[in-house]
């Protein structure tokens, strides 16, 4: 594929993006907790990671960007405690990975399950009558494709399940969704080995979540991002990134957001984050600041971010926590 048809791809996309938001008329969202970062290291540097580095949660950023790995494959588990502050027993648990095959092909798969607190059910008179607790989660299965040199696309497909109770007649629900990622990655003269890349992700696209006789739409979502890796020597590296984000469905949320970041590797074992997130208030979306840390030990990895988010904000005090596993070193050995 020659370079001109970069442009053509990711305009055919846009295109498509905009028929999608037409067509789609709900103003209530469902699965809302699809819109939570679920891992460490993308928090820790302010949400951004469309054109990122890959890692295992490649495949909830853009999953373009997995066939750019060094190594062969990747997996790992993060946990989020979500607006602890705020509520307890909300918690997402995220279980994310992409294997490589060949030089051209990957693919990538992932599960997230949110927890609701219980919530009680009451009569007209006030008195508790029941409890149930909700429950939501997600599988993601996606696969990759190298079309150049440089440019690598990818499709991601989404089944959701939402249990908010089995009362008034509201049964279990479920939406199929799918992502389009694209990633393009070049070689700099900044630095030996520096390269600079852009991303491009259509995320949630697909039916709605039906309970009882009311239909809710997915967090649809574009965003696209510049990358920017500056390897200075084998044991100090800095990783630089920009995003720019759009939730287009549904339309009553619809709403600007951003994010930038910076990530420095020290020694190979050691790495230092942060960032800024910046939403839109008067949609009910905060901006915040955000830390992270990491340590690296040949194959294991372990991240942790810390949210800096205003005193009134359901934000406050956030963290999360990811472990991960990658197994390109074991490939290697062979």
């Amino acid at each position: 594929m020659k370079k001109r048809y970069i442009p053509f791809i990711i305009l055919s996309v846009l295109r498509f993006v905009a028929s999608a938001q037409t067509t789609n008329n709900s103003d209530s969202e469902a699965a809302s907790f699809l819109g939570i970062t679920p891992d460490a290291r993308s928090a820790g540097m302010g949400g951004v990671g469309t054109a990122l580095s890959p890692d295992a949660f490649s495949f909830y950023h853009n999953a373009a960007t997995t066939l750019f790995s060094k190594e062969k494959g990747s997996v790992a588990f993060s946990y989020t405690p979500w607006m602890r502050d705020l509520v307890s027993g909300s918690t997402l648990y995220s279980v994310g990975g992409f294997y490589k095959i060949g030089h051209k092909q990957s693919v990538v798969a992932g599960f997230r399950s949110f927890s609701h607190p219980d919530m009680n059910i009451s009569d007209e008179n006030g008195n508790i009558t029941d409890k149930f607790t909700p429950k939501e989660w997600v599988l993601d299965l996606g696969y990759s494709r190298l079309l150049t040199k440089n440019l690598s696309v990818a499709l991601t497909l989404h089944y959701s399940h939402s249990d908010m109770g089995s009362y008034n007649g509201a049964d279990a629900a479920s939406a199929v969704a799918f992502d389009l990622g694209i990633y393009y990655q070049r070689k700099t003269n900044l630095v030996d080995s520096a390269t600079w890349s852009v991303g491009l992700q259509v995320a949630n696209i697909g039916s709605k979540i039906k309970y009882s006789d009311t239909k809710y739409d997915l967090p649809g979502k574009i965003s696209l991002g510049g990358a920017l890796n500056l390897p200075f020597s084998k044991n100090h590296i800095l990783n630089c990134a920009l995003d720019f984000g759009y939730q287009m469905i549904p339309s009553g949320s619809s709403n600007f957001y951003a994010g930038i970041g910076a990530e420095y590797t020290c020694m190979k074992y050691g790495v230092l984050r942060a960032g800024y997130h910046l939403g839109d208030k008067d949609k009910g979306y905060d901006s915040y600041g955000s830390l992270g840390c990491g340590v690296r030990y040949h194959y294991i990895s372990g991240d942790f971010s810390y949210l800096l988010a205003g005193s009134d904000s359901p934000l406050k005090n956030s963290y999360q926590l990811t472990i991960g596993v990658n197994f390109g070193l074991f490939c290697a050995k062979k």
